[in-house]
């Protein structure tokens, strides 16, 4: 059992198994009912009373990151390279852009850390000659007509009396987009308490130097375009997207608060799965559909049980010809994944009509596997990838991966 007032956990067991009695594992450590309940609230880690009172034990779930709960700091390492992940992570908001930039962190396992790291580095060499400048539009009162006339607020607001004048005018100064969005991704770090203090001061220093820039409404924040004026803050704001789309946890529950960063890595994966399959197949005259995109699909004939396969396939003639299902597990050598994996992606190709789908794992063989559907004509395909490669060579896989699939349906066809 452990008093510690950080633990760290590790998302892949480092015993290799995730034995529940195993103390690598499921580590224990000594906290009060709300620090446990605050900290089980988070989702990062269950959190599971011992027979011993006060003492709780603690596993992963399939998120990372770091929380701290009062005093108490508890982080989960991804098993997944860090600097893979936060690829993966930019690539599915920008393609075209960090397909060219692949070189983003070392090999720290603290996400946290890392991605705290690489923004610093990028803001400061962003800021180095000091803040860009730009203009905005800007909407005031005041005593003079500077720029144009509000007529209708004049109106409305003054109910036409001459002074004061309502206007509307472009300001040229520091505070723009760029320096907004940079300086929100600054604030976010900053009050996400599991950032290390050598970085900290790093952000404050930062945020100093952005003093004057207005800061955004959270979830509000601007997305300025890339272009030749701003070119040296383009990876200062590409990681900037990249951290405040994935805000992090800061609230209070009862006099606990809870703060700190945390990432699904289901979603992660299959974030970025579907969106570079979506793109291999888009190359070979096709489309890939998620849910949402396309109209309702349904497993019965009442239109009461819905599918939502992660991407359908549609061929040039709009017609569904597979599914593709990401799936953040692990393919072991001789072992053919879950069987409700197997059921899931039968009724999709049932009620699809389709006679095969696939199931992508996040790690495995490599080597495809078939399964033969007895009653039915539908094969399902089991295909692994491996995260460690290089982005570039990751790329290449998953389009060697659709160029096969692609292959048989031809084959198929004719």
């Amino acid at each position: 059992m452990n008093d510690p007032t950080t633990l760290t956990l590790f998302e892949r067991s480092p015993c290799g198994y995730g034995c529940p009695g195993c103390s690598l594992c499921r580590p224990q450590a000594r906290l009060s009912p709300e620090t446990a309940a605050a900290l089980a609230a988070t989702g990062l880690v269950t959190v599971t009373p011992t027979a011993v009172p006060g003492v709780f034990a603690l596993a992963t779930t399939r998120k990372i990151g770091a929380v701290t709960v009062d005093a108490f700091t508890v982080r989960v390492e991804p098993k997944t390279p860090i600097s893979r992940l936060i690829w993966m992570m930019g690539f599915v908001r920008d393609p075209a852009w960090w397909s060219q930039h692949t070189a983003l962190a070392d090999a720290d396992t603290d996400l946290v850390s890392a991605l705290a790291e690489a923004f610093a580095v990028a803001a400061e060499y962003a800021t180095a000659r000091g803040l860009i400048s730009g203009y905005r539009e800007v909407e005031d009162s005041g005593p003079v007509l500077r720029g144009r006339l509000r007529a209708g607020d004049q109106i409305t607001r003054r109910f036409g009396l001459a002074l004061p004048v309502e206007i509307r005018y472009d300001e040229y100064d520091e505070d723009i987009g760029e320096n907004q969005l940079l300086l929100a991704a600054t604030l976010t770090l900053l009050n996400s308490a599991v950032v290390p203090a050598r970085l900290q001061a790093r952000l404050a220093r930062l945020r100093r130097t952005l003093v004057d820039v207005t800061p955004p409404t959270p979830g509000a924040e601007p997305s300025p375009g890339r272009t030749r004026l701003n070119d040296r803050y383009h990876w200062a704001m590409q990681l900037a997207e990249l951290i405040t789309s994935h805000r992090s946890i800061e609230h209070r529950i009862g006099n606990v608060v809870v703060r700190g960063f945390v990432l699904d890595m289901w979603k992660v994966f299959e974030d970025f799965l579907m969106t570079t399959t979506a793109a291999a197949i888009a190359r070979r005259g096709g489309r890939g559909v998620r849910p949402g995109s396309c109209p309702t699909r349904y497993l019965d004939h009442g239109a009461v049980v819905t599918i939502e396969p992660d991407l359908t396939w549609y061929d040039a003639a709009d017609k569904p010809v597979s599914v593709i299902d990401a799936k953040y597990k692990t393919l072991s050598a001789g072992w053919l994944g879950p069987n409700a994996d197997m059921y899931q992606l039968t009724a999709y190709c049932t009620a699809l009509g389709l006679r095969e789908g696939h199931l992508i794992y996040a790690k495995g063989d490599v080597e495809p596997r078939a399964i033969g559907i007895i009653g039915a004509d539908v094969t399902i395909y089991c295909h692994a990838l491996d995260l460690a490669l290089s982005p570039a060579d990751l790329l290449t896989s998953i389009d060697a991966l659709i160029g096969g699939i692609a292959g048989r349906l031809d084959i198929a066809a004719n």
